[in-house]
């Protein structure tokens, strides 16, 4: 029951969010001359420089390691933000609204009878009995992409023990309320309209649906590894989930990128140094969709792509 528990908390933490001391100076790190998901903000008044890292919820820091250079700039900065503070995070109050209010619906009616009961085939899924009936589908897709939650060291939870561990000052640019009403504004039917999307996908390609999740999860580690913003973005349309919907791109995308960009904008303006770490969603360009990165140049800042490289640990 205990390791049900922590599986419950893990996975739904996860739909919202998410060593030794670097000494750096900004002006060491090098340029890339391409797509980079670390960007260093100056100019526009700013008197030392802030960053902007786009982070992934599902990347196993247990397998790929981070690049010194994100250490180095959270080094240089007093202030420390994730979308959300992890250290403040109610995690009764999270697994209490991922749950389908009894009298709405539930998973069986809403995915139809062939698709739940093939989900219901994954091993941690049966461990979770009845439970999972009654859970939202937005925090069941960590379910179809990795066997066990557990053994997958988020990227955000690295940086937040480092960060804790520097003393710096922490926060989130959202709070976990705000996150969780923008779910709650896309319908139960469309959140699981597109995992029956994947479900139809999977069957084209004589595949399972958690054999297509996973399969997506590792190409989804590599690119994410060498930050390649092409196939992430057809990652992106390939593994829709809920985020096929236009409900997704406006709550989740175009609406949270500018709340996001006058969050920093906001905080920085007045000499405050921050390393910001947005999910990577954030700071790519979606069609009509303005990113982190280029809300943030429309406000007068300079964003320096910083070279990393982020290799898969021997």
């Amino acid at each position: 029951m205990r390791k049900l528990e922590k599986i419950l908390k893990t996975t739904t933490l996860m739909a919202v969010v998410t060593g030794c001391l670097c000494c750096g100076n900004s002006q060491n790190f090098k340029t890339s001359d391409k797509f980079s998901l670390l960007w260093e903000i100056s100019g526009n008044g700013l008197s030392q420089p802030s960053f902007l890292y786009g982070t992934i919820h599902l990347y196993d820091t247990l397998i790929y390691r981070l690049p010194k250079e994100i250490f180095e700039a959270i080094d240089l900065c007093d202030n420390f933000a994730l979308e959300v503070d992890m250290n403040k995070i109610d995690q009764q109050t999270v697994m209490r609204r991922s749950q389908i209010p009894y009298e709405d619906s539930t998973l069986n009616i809403l995915f139809g009878d062939e698709i739940y009961n093939e989900i219901q085939q994954i091993p941690i899924v049966r461990l979770m009995g009845d439970r999972f009936k009654f859970m939202k589908p937005f925090f069941i897709q960590v379910f179809l992409m990795v066997e066990n939650p557990l053994s997958i060291q988020p990227v955000e939870a690295v940086l937040n023990t480092y960060a804790l561990e520097q003393n710096k000052n922490i926060f989130g640019i959202e709070t976990i309320d705000e996150q969780l009403d923008a779910m709650d504004k896309i319908s139960l039917a469309e959140q699981a309209r597109g995992i029956i999307e994947c479900y139809d996908y999977a069957k084209k390609a004589n595949m399972t649906l958690f054999d297509f999740g996973k399969k997506t999860f590792r190409k989804l580690s590599e690119a994410y590894r060498d930050q390649n913003t092409d196939i992430l973005k057809e990652l992106e349309q390939e593994f829709k989930m809920i985020s096929s919907t236009p409900a997704f791109d406006s709550i989740f995308l175009k609406n949270r990128n500018i709340n996001m960009a006058n969050r920093i904008d906001n905080y920085i303006k007045d000499g405050k140094t921050l390393f910001a770490g947005v999910g990577m969603a954030h700071i790519l360009e979606y069609n009509d969709i303005k990113s982190v990165v280029s809300l943030l140049k429309e406000k007068g800042y300079n964003l320096r792509p910083i070279l990393i490289d982020l290799h898969k640990k021997q």
